[in-house]
């Protein structure tokens, strides 16, 4: 809608590229229209999308029209939530197959980019879910058998987009009492979410180290429970879940919840100073640190 997205046309018209056709079919223009909606691969697509098309609206010759219709119109005349909401990817997928034939030479079959996008959107959905619990239930935990009595181990990561290490904070304690604690700076994750679970995977090898056998892991990041419980969905990560899978076998109990943040502070707070150090380094001890604020933590 923005017109930034740059087919032969665009680039054309901002006197970079020479040729306005569209190297994948050969019309005259390579519009944004064009590349999305009208192109043969791209009508393909959306013919086997199970979107209705209307032939005063859906595929027309305005980007208007067409995403006025997805957004809205084909809704109304009855078109499926579940087709609808996978025209998002559809789009994208359809930009990435014209790169990889321009770019490539991989001609990619619309099927295969229709599937591809079905997919993404379902891992999106997944990964963005939110499920909710009747007032009074216990939140959901990874295991079938949970001790009480167990150690607690809060865990939290600190990422910032300007800093370039990541910090890494947990707290193992039984009841009130403080077993251990860790912190860590190390070079920036590639986002927080990576932060997360490289201090979920650190901090059970340290469990690990010290000879803890049970834990009960706290976190306030839900993401990264979701992740723990669908690994097979989140690829990018499959080296850290590995190591994340390796290190929880060692125990003979392990269960992770989520917590608010307002229950997570001090792990939190270890992360950041973490973070901020000024240089990588990694620390376990029994007893709080002395450079470290003894306002901020509940341990003498």
């Amino acid at each position: 809608m923005s017109e930034c997205l740059a087919t032969c046309q665009r680039l054309y018209f901002r006197h970079i590229g020479r040729d306005k056709k569209c190297p994948r079919c050969g019309a005259d223009e390579e519009t944004i229209n064009h590349l999305i909606f009208e192109c043969p691969p791209a009508r393909q697509v959306w013919a086997l999308s199970g979107i209705p098309s209307s032939p005063s609206r859906f595929l027309s010759s305005s980007i208007y029209n067409n995403l006025d219709y997805l957004y809205w119109r084909a809704n109304e005349i009855g078109a499926c939530e579940e087709s609808l909401r996978v025209f998002p990817w559809i789009m994208w997928y359809i930009w990435k197959a014209r790169n990889r034939k321009n770019f490539e030479s991989i001609c990619v079959q619309p099927q295969d980019t229709l599937d591809l996008a079905i997919h993404e959107e379902e891992v999106w959905r997944r990964a963005n879910r939110r499920e909710e619990q009747p007032e009074g239930t216990k939140p959901s935990l990874e295991g079938q058998h949970i001790d009480m009595a167990s150690p607690i181990c809060f865990i939290d990561g600190s990422w910032h987009i300007t800093d370039s290490r990541s910090g890494h904070g947990w707290i193992l304690t039984r009841g009130e009492r403080l077993l251990h604690l860790g912190l860590k700076g190390s070079r920036r994750c590639l986002s927080p979410l990576h932060a997360e679970l490289d201090t979920l995977v650190w901090a059970l090898k340290c469990l690990v180290d010290l000879s803890i056998k049970e834990v009960l892991v706290k976190t306030d990041c839900s993401d990264l429970l979701t992740m723990v419980n669908t690994p097979e969905e989140w690829p990018i990560f499959a080296s850290e879940l590995k190591d994340f899978e390796y290190f929880k076998n060692q125990l003979v109990s392990f269960n992770i919840m989520h917590v608010p943040r307002t229950s997570n502070i001090r792990a939190d707070y270890l992360a950041k100073c973490a973070r901020t150090r000024g240089f990588y380094f990694s620390h376990v001890s029994s007893t709080v640190l002395d450079w470290l604020s003894l306002n901020e933590s509940a341990y003498p």
